[in-house]
């Protein structure tokens, strides 16, 4: 299942956004380096100037510290569930929805907070460094373009399994054939989801450099604000009616495949969960004072 642009992931909300997902390969990230690697990817995708570096540090602390003390806690929990979940020998589908409905709502609040410091940031961009960033997207886009729709349909649903069973594999361990199986056929059902997908990214950039234009006017905070915190308004017509169907198969896939798991199976997962929460739990801190 392929996520939102990685440049634009790493504008503000990157280092929350994967601190805040179990599967992240950053969990174990102090917080302490979190403000550095944020400035440097946004640096990276913007070219700072150095006044709008001052005006960014002291923001992305705040927003470090409110993640870390309001919500790990919430992704500490999320974990402890996802633990007794798949302690069942068959966990619903249903259940399932009810665990990735929790990180579409965390991501949301997110969302919601980093909006006010994107506002500023991004209001304050020069014709240079816009262009600079159409340009990150462009290439972005391209490179997408040739690795996941130009190639056949065949090769696509091919690729696309083989990433989930290279997902899954640090989770499970050795994947049985029965379960490669399932994984073969999770991705075929999703066709064109390559395309689709990637139609609704260019869909939301479109309206990101529409508001872009008018980011030196009171209008801008109005533009940007629904398409920060409500991506969902923005999803093409295509996008709109596979979202769900996506998101139901993947339910589908993962309670089959934990039903299907074997003890060394259910040992590993349990294992790797055990690992997050209690690194995540070091990390957990208190509310700064006002």
């Amino acid at each position: 299942m392929m996520g939102s642009n990685k440049k634009l992931k790493g504008l503000i909300g990157a280092g929350l956004l994967c601190l805040t997902l179990s599967a992240c390969s950053m969990v174990g990230f102090s917080y302490k380096h979190m403000d550095w690697w944020l400035m440097w990817k946004i640096d990276d995708a913007l070219n700072l100037t150095s006044e709008q570096k001052d005006l960014l540090e002291p923001q992305l602390q705040t927003l470090l510290n409110w993640h870390c003390s309001a919500e790990l806690p919430n992704t500490i929990s999320w974990l402890e569930q996802n633990q007794l979940l798949l302690k069942q020998p068959a966990p619903s589908s249903e259940a399932i929805s009810l665990q990735i409905n929790q990180v579409n709502s965390a991501l949301k609040r997110i969302a919601r907070k980093i909006t006010p410091t994107a506002t500023q940031l991004l209001s304050s961009l020069s014709d240079q460094q816009v262009a600079g960033l159409y340009e990150t997207l462009d290439e972005q886009n391209q490179e997408d373009r040739e690795e996941f729709i130009e190639p056949p349909l065949a090769t696509q649903v091919s690729e696309r399994s083989t990433r989930m069973q290279e997902r899954l594999e640090p989770w499970f361990g050795h994947l049985s054939p029965e379960q490669i199986k399932r994984i073969d056929a999770w991705s075929a059902s999703l066709g064109q989801q390559n395309r689709i997908w990637l139609g609704n990214r260019a869909a939301w950039q479109s309206a990101l450099h529409s508001a872009l234009e008018v980011r030196h006017t009171e209008a801008f905070a109005a533009r940007l604000q629904p398409l920060l915190e409500s991506r969902e308004d923005f999803y093409t017509a295509d996008y709109k009616q596979v979202y769900p169907k996506a998101q139901e198969a993947l339910a589908n896939l993962f309670s089959e495949l934990v039903s299907q798991a074997n003890d060394e199976q259910h040992a590993n997962i349990s294992k790797r969960l055990n690992m997050f929460q209690e690194q995540l739990a070091k990390q957990v801190c208190i509310p700064a004072a006002p």
